[in-house]
């Protein structure tokens, strides 16, 4: 479109085509009978005849009935509205939208199309046996694109049809080579949507044939995206409900709305009635609309080669009633994306830009933990935008350090309060904690990097690892450390932010976080603070909350939905709040206490934290014999201290310091920094908390 106006849209059914002020004419430079494209959206444009009207206010578009239907506008609407070239069309080709076959029908439809403007896209009612038909044909292709007009050498090409319902991307059917990953759930999908259509035809009653089905998953995995290639694998077209009108409209226009659209499906053959945002609706839409959906629904038994695909993020959301007999009660899910579907999006997303030979797809999956299929859309844009900026006018070609800027500035969406990587931290970071590092080396690093010998022995590796004692002492560290010696995901989960107020959402983000270990598998799961969701429920009898989420745990560690490639960890410094059903065999079955440092882990552990660093020749166990009753922690801030204790002496330094190679002031830790740092920080637990937790005997 050339230069535009963005005018409201009103309804004339006095007029033909559209009427403008005539000023806003003046302005587009058109006079009465030239052709303006009307624009709503982003995805519907017709054209039309424009007259100038003098009595019109300045920031209205009239539109004739037709035009507003063919624009799918009620009146009150922003139009853009732009002057157009019209052309004399060398060739138009149309398509019935009902699956219909026409031979000789060139002469009819130059008729109806003559002194007419269309564009591609555009719906074109032609009357077949002396007006008793009346089939609606869709403009598929022009020559020369744009606004034509349809005259006596036109060369008139119909397809057997049918037409694809609307112009929209979404409602766009694509082939296979389109989508990547997902084998199962888009071979479920298809064969689910084969079945429908082909229950509707053998079907001799409406109770022999259910109508649809939910398409359940978070927001951005790629339901929509899945279903367009069902469409196009089982030959139907995609009629998309939007949820707006229904949301905005009462039980009775909602009911209408519904039927039209169903009508059109049913129309184009094999036909997909879309609901996007279904549980929405059903939540926010009144009572009277949602009976007006039940009833539609139960209307559709009857209507054959049409299946209802109502998108969901949780099922569990729909009315049961909803869910029940012939209406939605299959549902599909599609979980987020493993690794192998992430290197499978990718690579499609990289089919059609020229990449460096360098490049290694299956890295960049491997570490996109939690991307979903937006998400990795959003990290493939930014590679080839980052590659565009870096040819400087060359030849574009996506290079490592392009996917490397890709991961770093996106981040993957809803992490219900998880983080999950690829942890570089080693048992030899960790100084002392023999046993502990034993016990998880058996218990996790074993089963994850040789499970075929826990399958020649048929025995099961432990379900779970609890991690308990003292803050500080290093019970996370330990976590990451076995995830990085088997090359495990880390998904660690801050037990305090999955607890909601609202009924349910604790026990939906237990579950979520589970399947995102589930997707990334092999996987760590790290409960840090686990006490937090999994409290005595003895203890917390009134609170019916925590009940409800111990019982969402519980059914996740006992692995339900499976626990295949997922080990889970627990961390807690209170071990006498947590459930006793939790630390059932299947569970939390090995109990590992991580103590407070003994005088050689305190030495070992100053070792690792000074090893890095510039520092004077310093006593590792006189360190260590001041030190005790310090947890990990609590030296980590000691050498923390003593380097901020050598930052100030050197600013403080009015004499001109050594250079170092770089130019800076030559600077070390000396002995009297790490003095000031042992003054400075004091142990972190009181003589009565250590006591304490020296006589914990809950696990003995």
């Amino acid at each position: 479109m050339t230069q535009s106006v963005t005018l409201t849209a009103a309804i004339d059914d006095t007029i033909e085509g559209c009427a403008v002020p005539s000023a806003i004419a003046d302005r587009l430079g058109v006079a009465e009978d030239d052709v303006v494209a009307l624009r709503y959206g982003i995805d519907r444009e017709v054209v039309a005849s424009v007259r100038p009207a003098d009595d019109l206010a300045g920031g209205t578009v009239r539109l004739a009935p037709s035009v507003a239907d063919r624009l799918d506008v009620d009146g009150g609407e922003r139009i853009a509205v732009a002057a157009v070239d019209l052309a004399d069309a060398d060739s138009v080709t149309v398509a019935p939208i009902p699956r219909l076959s026409v031979r000789g029908g060139e002469a009819l439809l130059r008729e109806a199309m003559g002194d007419t403007p269309v564009t591609e896209g555009e719906t074109v009612s032609v009357s077949l046996f002396d007006g008793s038909l009346d089939v609606p044909f869709r403009v598929l292709s022009t020559e020369p694109p744009g606004p034509v007009v349809v005259g006596s050498e036109t060369e008139i090409g119909i397809d057997p049809g049918p037409a694809p319902v609307g112009t929209a991307a979404h409602a766009t059917p694509i082939p296979d080579s389109a989508v990547g990953g997902y084998d199962e759930v888009a071979a479920e999908l298809v064969s689910a949507l084969d079945t429908l259509f082909q229950a509707s035809d053998d079907a001799t009653d409406a109770t022999a044939r259910r109508v649809g089905l939910l398409l359940s998953g978070p927001h951005g995995v790629g339901k929509t995206h899945l279903l367009r290639y069902a469409a196009w694998a089982t030959d139907a077209t995609i009629n998309r409900v939007n949820p707006q009108r229904l949301l905005s409209a009462g039980a009775s226009a909602a009911d209408e709305y519904l039927h039209s659209v169903a009508t059109t499906a049913q129309a184009s053959g094999r036909g997909i009635v879309h609901v996007d945002a279904f549980d929405t609706v059903v939540e926010e839409a009144g009572a009277d609309t949602v009976a007006a959906i039940r009833s539609w629904l139960d209307r559709l038994r009857t209507v054959v080669d049409t299946a209802v695909v109502a998108e969901v993020t949780d099922p569990s959301e729909i009315p049961s009633d909803l869910r029940q007999g012939a209406r939605l009660s299959k549902c599909i899910e599609v979980s987020e994306p493993g690794r192998a579907d992430r290197r499978a999006v990718l690579s499609t997303l990289a089919a059609g830009t020229p990449t460096r030979s360098s490049i290694e797809i299956e890295s960049v999956s491997r570490r996109a933990f939690g991307y979903v299929a937006a998400d990795l859309v959003s990290l493939w844009l930014t590679t080839v935008e980052s590659a565009i900026e870096r040819s400087d006018g060359d030849r574009v070609a996506v290079s490592e350090a392009d996917l490397e800027r890709g991961l770093a500035e996106t981040e993957p969406s809803g992490l219900d309060g998880t983080t999950v990587d690829v942890p570089t931290t080693t048992f030899d970071d960790i100084g002392g904690l023999e046993e502990p590092k034993r016990e998880l080396t058996r218990a996790i690093e074993w089963p994850l990097v040789a499970p075929e010998l826990f399958e020649d022995l048929n025995i099961e590796p432990p379900a779970g690892v609890l991690l308990y004692g003292p803050p500080g002492t290093g019970k996370t560290l330990l976590a990451r450390a076995v995830a990085s010696s088997s090359e495990a995901n880390f998904v660690a989960v801050n037990g305090p932010e999955l607890m909601n107020r609202y009924v349910g959402e604790s026990e939906r983000a237990v579950r979520r976080v589970f399947e995102r270990a589930r997707s990334n598998s092999p996987s760590v799961l790290f409960f840090d603070e686990v006490d937090a969701i999994g409290a005595t429920r003895t203890q917390d009898s009134d609170s019916p909350a925590t009940e409800r989420v111990v019982s969402q745990l519980l059914t996740e560690l006992d692995g339900v939905e499976g626990r295949e490639g997922i080990t889970v960890l627990g961390a807690t410094n209170r071990p006498r709040r947590l459930d006793d059903a939790l630390l059932r065999p299947g569970r939390f079955d090995r109990v590992v206490s991580v103590p407070l440092p003994d005088h050689a882990a305190r030495a070992e552990i100053f070792r690792i934290h000074l090893a890095d660093k510039n520092t004077a020749p310093f006593d590792s166990d006189g360190l260590a014999e001041r030190t005790d009753g310090y947890t990990g922690s609590d030296i980590a801030a000691v050498v923390r201290e003593a380097g901020l204790a050598a930052i100030e002496s050197r600013l403080a330094d009015a004499s001109d310091p050594p250079a170092t190679g770089d130019g800076h002031p030559a600077i070390r830790i000396e002995a009297e920094h790490l003095r000031h740092g042992l003054d400075a920080v004091s142990p972190s637990l009181s003589a009565e908390a250590r006591s304490r937790y020296e006589s914990f005997d809950r696990f003995e």
